[in-house]
């Protein structure tokens, strides 16, 4: 864990359990060199359906794996992606270049709309995540189909699956998201 105090009184912790993230103090000029190398934040407004289906259009990864790439999109974890490509029924081991671009916009749209909500609820508590007050998130209870394998999908009762590609699990129901 890495502890900054604050002034107001105050300390903002850093505990990654998981592992995953990283603590860098970096000059102005490194910092644009990290960041300038991301894709859009999917909530700007310069994160356009249009933009979104035209990416696509030029890849033949997964959409999934296209969509959790830092590069093409900002900030869009496991979770979310599962989540949005659920909300759009789009199967996620999908290769990104084969979704229409109707398929694209409602891909677009999902992903602003989980994102919103989780955001909405503090985030997602699986396990030990807390907000900036030290309280659990609020959208775990609220997935459709993240970690819900072999459970009833929420809209049409096929048993959830989880799959694993990409050395990450993905979870989709087999009817809706073809």
């Amino acid at each position: 864990a890495v502890w900054f105090p604050l002034d107001p009184p105050g300390v903002l912790v850093f505990d990654d359990v998981r592992r995953f993230g990283t603590v860098e103090l970096l000059d102005g000029s490194a910092w644009a060199a990290r960041t300038g190398a991301l894709g859009p934040e999917p909530l700007e407004p310069r994160f356009r359906g249009d933009d979104l289906a035209r990416a696509l259009a030029r890849s033949r990864a997964p959409v999934r794996s296209w969509l959790l790439d830092q590069r093409r999109i900002a900030g869009v974890g496991n979770i979310y992606a599962n989540e949005a490509l659920f909300r759009a029924r789009v199967d996620p081991r999908r290769p990104a270049a084969s979704l229409t671009r109707a398929e694209a916009l409602a891909l677009h749209r999902a992903l602003r709309r989980v994102l919103r909500e989780a955001i909405e609820r503090r985030g997602t508590t699986l396990r030990d995540y807390r907000d900036a007050s030290g309280e659990p998130g609020g959208n775990a209870p609220r997935l459709r189909v993240y970690g819900r394998d072999g459970r009833p999908c929420t809209r049409c009762k096929t048993p959830v699956e989880r799959v694993v590609f990409s050395g990450r699990s993905a979870f989709l129901c087999p009817a809706c998201q073809s």
